[in-house]
């Protein structure tokens, strides 16, 4: 259940920049490419800092996964924008 939530915000996060950045003629792979690197740098900072959160490899795929599926979404979006 924690990595469909997970999938999900992500898939969420991804649409919500991407139909904004899109506005400003931000590249779709850029946009997937912040989302990743944005869950890496969240699950690292889980595994330096002391707040009894741990580093999952599981979470990561997860968040990529959603990013990717929101990519997907974006990429019919923009076609019915063209």
């Amino acid at each position: 259940m924690d990595k469909l939530i997970h999938l999900t915000m992500y898939c969420i996060l991804i649409l919500l920049w991407g139909i904004n950045l899109i506005r400003f003629k931000f590249s779709l792979i850029k946009i997937l490419f912040l989302t990743i690197i944005f869950g890496l740098l969240i699950e690292t900072l889980q595994y330096l800092l002391p707040f009894g959160r741990y580093f999952d490899l599981g979470d990561i795929i997860a968040n990529s996964v959603g990013a990717i599926i929101g990519i997907i979404i974006l990429l019919f979006y923009k076609k019915k924008l063209l």
